[in-house]
């Protein structure tokens, strides 16, 4: 059982979140990731349907943002209890501690407790996985293999990088714990795990496997260039994401234990250094999104918990903690609003809601428009903005996202962009920043009717907003 006083901190970093998530503005895609929970589906183009699933579940009764964001911060404390659990079984209870506290003060985590993604339950499936598969391994048992196998099919639910922790679990049976390959046990672990994921699998299979072909072209370059600009970024920002304290002296103390390779050392080590080592590969060939490495750093908080247990370096810990703590607070309270940079990351975080005055002005019957047309799947933030989620279409070119296919299935519009032609759609309104797409849309439907023309600065850039009517 963990402690009061911990208990006690992780409910408030539980509230605090859950609360302060509510006045921050949605970032980049979690907008799209509420569409899907409208639309729930077997899978989808982008990632797999777990995200979705939990945006649902936690909107039941409204579509706030604190509600779609609920998943975030209650996954984040459900991983810092799993990993502490895990480090106590491995190591001890002084290990689990600290790795409790290093967790917490990562600056994925506290990224991680703010914005749902599907890299949120990646991470808490990540560390399920983790704690069950390792009960599975050391004890043999039945229940612990069937768990495995369920949790194991849910991480590849959340996101197929949860491939990667599959993966370094093999390795490690294959060199520390051999026999288990004649445990059948095993093998019912592996068949329920494709059970679980194989409604992604089929959803693939019905959609020409597009989902899996733009994943592997996502990530991995084709051509193996090496382009030190992108490779250099990706390491930088390894350094941060983790935390600027903790990466370096892990490695350093990774580098100097000649106990390194045993047997309860390398079931943290490769789950930590494989997909660590993967994404800095291909970050050499092809520009990497930091977040992708996030779930290398569950198991690497036990391992610097383990050493820095062992040095009772608790102030690393203190001044960590205080450098997230500042972080946490300019982002996520007005006080960072006096830093300009800051003050600009916010500004642009959702651009229709700057221009929520002029909209109103206007006095717009939303529902008298049959269709609403956004500029991609980043201007989902236009359809949460009029509370629409039905008809809302992509009908110029970009990058294919489901909405490609919703139209298709929707409305025989070709898949392919840009479509030539449209059926009859009635009266549509166009909200979004790109004059270019209102040429376009103009190309399809005939000149439209500009309601808004709005043009204003927003954080360091320019921005203009519009609002056209188009008939067809």
């Amino acid at each position: 059982m963990m402690p009061i006083r911990e208990r006690i901190i992780l409910l408030l970093f539980t509230l605090f979140n859950v609360i302060s998530n509510g006045f921050i503005p949605f970032y980049s895609d979690e907008t799209y990731y509420w569409m899907w929970s409208k639309k729930l589906a077997l899978s989808y183009f982008d990632h797999p349907p777990m995200v979705a699933y939990l945006i649902k579940a936690t909107t039941l009764f409204g579509d706030s943002v604190m509600e779609i964001r609920l998943g975030a911060p209650l996954m984040m404390a459900g991983s810092a209890w799993l990993l502490y659990l895990l480090a106590r079984k491995i190591f001890d209870e002084k290990t689990a501690l600290y790795t409790f506290y290093i967790f917490l003060t990562a600056i994925i985590v506290q990224g991680g407790a703010t914005i749902i993604s599907p890299d949120t339950p990646l991470i808490f499936f990540w560390s399920l996985t983790l704690y069950v598969a390792y009960l599975y391994i050391d004890s043999g048992q039945r229940r612990y293999a069937i768990l495995t196998g369920i949790f194991a099919g849910a991480l590849l639910m959340s996101k197929y990088t949860g491939v990667l922790l599959l993966v370094s679990l093999t390795l490690y049976i294959l060199l520390y714990r051999r026999a288990l390959l004649k445990n059948g046990y095993l093998y019912l672990a592996v068949i329920l795990c494709f059970a679980v994921f194989a409604p992604v699998i089929y959803w693939n299979y019905l959609h020409d496997f597009l989902s899996f072909k733009f994943q592997l072209g996502h990530g991995i370059a084709q051509e193996k260039v090496f382009h030190p600009e992108y490779f250099f970024k990706f390491v930088g920002e390894q350094l941060v994401l983790f935390h600027p304290f903790y990466l370096l002296p892990l490695l350093y103390f990774m580098v100097k234990d000649r106990e390194i390779l045993s047997a309860k050392k390398m079931y943290l080590a490769i789950p930590f250094l494989f997909p660590l080592g993967f994404f800095v590969y291909f970050a050499a060939f092809k520009e990497a999104n930091a977040q992708w490495a996030a779930p290398a750093y569950l198991s690497a908080s036990i391992l610097l918990g383990y050493y820095l247990a062992k040095r009772d370096a608790v102030k690393l810990i203190v001044a960590a903690g205080i450098l997230t703590a500042l972080l946490v607070l300019m982002t996520k309270t007005p006080m960072g609003d006096v830093i300009p940079a800051v003050k600009n990351f916010k500004a642009r975080a959702v651009k229709v809601n700057q221009f929520d005055k002029e909209i109103k002005a206007l006095n717009l019957d939303i529902d008298s428009y049959d269709y609403i047309l956004i500029d991609d799947y980043h201007g989902t933030d236009v359809a949460y903005y009029f509370k629409k989620y039905k008809n809302v279409l992509v009908v110029t070119p970009e990058r294919f996202s489901n909405f490609n296919i919703w139209r298709y299935e929707d409305l025989n519009i070709s898949m392919d962009p840009p479509p030539t032609s449209l059926p009859k759609l009635g009266k549509c309104l166009y909200a979004g920043i790109s004059d270019l797409h209102i040429y376009q849309l103009n190309q399809l439907f005939g000149e439209g009717k500009i309601l808004l023309r709005e043009k204003k600065k927003i954080g360091r850039r320019e921005i203009s907003f519009y609002l056209v009517e188009y008939h067809n």
